[in-house]
């Protein structure tokens, strides 16, 4: 099985991308083969509802291009989901949210989960995202965003450190028995939090390989009802027309 992963922040080394899916591949089966690619042509990171419809052509370009190249199933490695929906709209294979992937599982471990943010700025977008995800905002019911800025990889202790205490607050205050790690920066982070506040914790990149492997594996790919394939007619960009 050969699953591909799009990460939509430019500028990944080929080291970093290695790296990543080197933490992954523990988390799925041995048969399965991942790849994962950033973004080229544009200069962009995810940080807002802008960045997500500029990377989005890119974003495509890249899953039609998986998809003929024989991929089982594309995964877009964000938790805002970008270009999620045209993505199933163009591809008979199944495409996978990350955001929306790391939701869905939260309900199967905990009765209310909470949601923590790179960047508390985010909470109000993603109050609304989470009832698009197909969760009840009741079972998502806090959202926190860490104290301050942190590269997750440069800086992994500090990251836990922060991460620690935006969860140890919504453990106590909002009353979430499960937390959700929102931002794919914080792969590999999981675990150490886990022995650190005693609750489960939600690797949003690890919870969208394992849904994409489990598609394919049940042999699910996206209703047509639901995602129907765009009018034929020539677009401005060449990823528009299969």
């Amino acid at each position: 099985m050969k699953i591909f992963i799009i990460n939509p922040d430019y500028g990944v080394t080929p080291e970093q991308l290695a790296t990543r899916c080197r933490l992954l591949s523990a988390h799925v089966g041995p048969d399965v083969e991942l790849t994962m690619e950033c973004l080229t042509q544009n200069k962009i990171e995810i940080d807002s509802a802008l960045d997500v419809a500029l990377a989005a052509p890119e974003i495509i370009t890249m899953a039609l291009r998986a998809q003929r190249e024989g991929y089982d199933a594309v995964v877009i490695y964000c938790f805002s989901d970008p270009a999620l929906d045209a993505c199933r709209e163009l591809l008979s294979i199944p495409v996978v949210g990350a955001g929306q992937a790391a939701c869905l599982v939260a309900p199967l471990v905990g009765r209310q989960a909470g949601l923590l943010l790179a960047s508390a700025l985010r909470t109000p977008e993603k109050r609304l995202f989470v009832e698009q995800c197909g969760v009840n905002p009741a079972r998502i019911a806090a959202i926190g965003g860490l104290g301050e800025a942190v590269d997750p990889w440069g800086e992994r202790e500090r990251a836990v450190e922060l991460l620690a205490e935006a969860g140890a607050k919504l453990l106590e205050e909002g009353g979430v028995q499960v937390l959700i790690l929102g931002c794919l920066s914080f792969l590999g982070l999981a675990k150490p939090l886990e022995r650190r506040l005693g609750v489960p914790v939600i690797d949003a990149a690890v919870a969208a390989v394992a849904a994409a492997e489990g598609l394919v594996r049940q042999g699910l790919a996206t209703s047509r009802r639901a995602y129907p394939a765009p009018p034929e007619r020539q677009r401005s960009w060449s990823g528009g027309k299969m």
